[in-house]
């Protein structure tokens, strides 16, 4: 394994060992303290999910907890922020860090690892836009990092090639273009976790995370993952200090603890520096072993040395290089209960099989509703099964109208759309009828009290072959084409 490093002499990247205080405290651990799963409530699972939302249920890799930690294999330093896989530190423009955190820097680097691709093109980056503004309500809001992921498991990611760029210059703007979805169908997250980062051995579980997932491999390269945080930004200057000439990583800036008060705000985990530390009670050491917070008992909340590597969506001169370290002591906060986790994700490709190519306009997209059926009989008059996709039902999974009561196109926007809706889900559930056709439903309509109105301006069906080739591309008739306080029917026969 070979973890590349910025500015820093090749030995570092070469040094495999655990520090002693590592070892000690490691060896001392209460069995409460092992590596788990656990969600901040209420921000990081959806509403509808309830507490047993398995968020890691179609992921290939070993869940938190489900891998032993061997600490004598992992480094000092890992920095994956160097590698060619992670992309250029961005700028974020409004209240999309989160997204910024999840989609443009996790996503994309996930993605690349797996791809085997470098972050060096738009058509190796993903938007930060595309799903920041399926729920930002059309107007400058901030979200969460699991948004982002949730956007990705149903409906997928487009490059930043076919989107436009990483961020876009209007607030609340949806993709008109068939293709533009479709690609997104490809680009997937199979699953994500957050876990706790409050002990020593939680500490080395995420340590092994970013070296090499925790999946070592005898001969083998294997890349290190990710996290996303969630920082409490509120009168930073008291907490961010600037580590002395002479010290471990000299004149480089350390975050101490989180903000007193304030926001939250998405930043990426890229690494970890364990010689990283700062005199935090200024006794003129730098220590792990003194309970620095009076509360009888040295944890990892007195550590003063060790530390996470942070990279922020502020810019590349922000912090001298856009990036800072955090004390691992700093993510055992009890006043900042929400950003005392790490967010992890696994992506995935997938090619769908069939499709519903569609173009309408709406001038109220989160009153929008749209349900699709399918019944494994040609002469069906009502589906067997069926589905209200998120995206065009208001996106029920990020709250109430978090699309935005804005036309489908965006703010003051009356332009049709054409988008793409993946059905290989939904006819995996049919059998197939004596000829092989089956039959599709699709209604249109609106929320109940609502007033809005839509026009259905076109319609087909496409499949595709295991490779994502185009196999055919059925038009489906539409007769009555306006709904509203009528509903829009359209039925078409397909393929099972």
């Amino acid at each position: 394994m070979i973890t590349y490093v910025k500015c820093l002499p090749a030995a570092c990247c070469l040094l495999f060992f655990a520090p002693a205080s590592l070892v000690a405290a490691e060896e001392a651990k209460p069995e409460s303290s092992k590596a788990r799963v656990e969600y901040p409530l209420p921000f990081s699972r959806p509403p509808f999910g309830g507490k047993d939302y398995n968020t890691w249920r179609d992921a290939a890799g070993p869940d938190v907890g489900g891998a032993k930690v061997a600490t004598d294999r992992l480094p000092s330093r890992v920095d994956n922020s160097a590698r060619p896989q992670f992309p250029a530190i961005y700028k974020q423009k409004w209240g999309d860090c989160g997204q910024f955190t999840s989609v443009a820097s996790i996503f994309t680097y996930e993605m690349n690892v797996l791809n085997g691709t470098i972050a060096d093109t738009d058509a190796t980056r993903f938007p930060a836009h595309f799903s920041w503004n399926m729920m930002n309500g059309a107007e400058n809001k901030g979200s969460e990092a699991y948004h982002g992921w949730e956007v990705a498991k149903r409906i997928g990611v487009p490059t930043a090639k076919s989107y436009g760029g990483v961020r876009l210059d209007k607030i609340g703007v949806w993709p008109n273009g068939y293709e533009i979805w479709r690609e997104a169908m490809e680009y997937r997250v199979s699953g994500y976790r957050y876990s706790p980062a409050n002990t020593v051995d939680q500490l080395n579980e995420a340590r092994g995370w970013m070296f090499d997932r925790n999946q070592p491999r005898s001969g083998k390269k294997v890349i290190g993952g990710l996290f996303a945080l969630d920082g409490r930004m509120g009168k930073m200057k008291k907490v961010t200090k600037t580590i002395p000439k002479g010290k471990h990583a000299e004149g480089d800036d350390v975050w101490i603890r989180w903000g007193p008060s304030g926001f939250g705000h998405g930043i990426t985990c890229v690494g970890y520096d364990d010689e990283v530390g700062y005199d935090v009670n200024g006794d003129g050491k730098i220590t792990n072993d003194i309970d620095l917070n009076d509360d009888g008992k040295v944890t990892l909340a007195d550590w003063e040395r060790g530390a996470y590597i942070v990279v922020n969506s502020w810019g590349e001169k922000w912090s001298k290089d856009g990036k800072i370290y955090l004390l691992y002591s700093a993510m055992v906060d009890p006043t900042w209960k929400r950003g005392n986790y790490l967010g992890r994700v696994e992506v995935a490709r997938y090619q769908p099989r069939t499709t519903l190519k569609i173009k309408l306009s709406c001038n109220d997209r989160t009153d929008l509703r749209m349900t699709i059926g399918v019944a494994g009989d040609k002469d069906a008059d009502a589906s067997e099964h069926e589905f209200a996709p998120e995206a065009f039902n208001g996106w029920p999974l990020f709250g109430k109208g978090n699309a935005g009561h804005v036309p489908m196109a965006g703010p003051d926007d009356n332009t049709p759309i054409e988008v793409g809706i993946d059905l290989t889900p939904l006819m995996k559930n049919l059998g197939s009828d004596e000829d092989g056709r089956g039959r599709l439903f699709l209604c249109l309509s609106r929320a109940d009290g609502s007033d809005a109105v839509g026009e259905l301006h076109a319609c087909a069906i496409r499949t595709y072959d295991a490779k994502g080739g185009l196999l055919s591309e059925s038009k489906i008739e539409i007769d009555d084409r306006s709904f509203g306080e009528a509903q829009v029917k359209v039925e078409a026969l397909i393929d099972v």
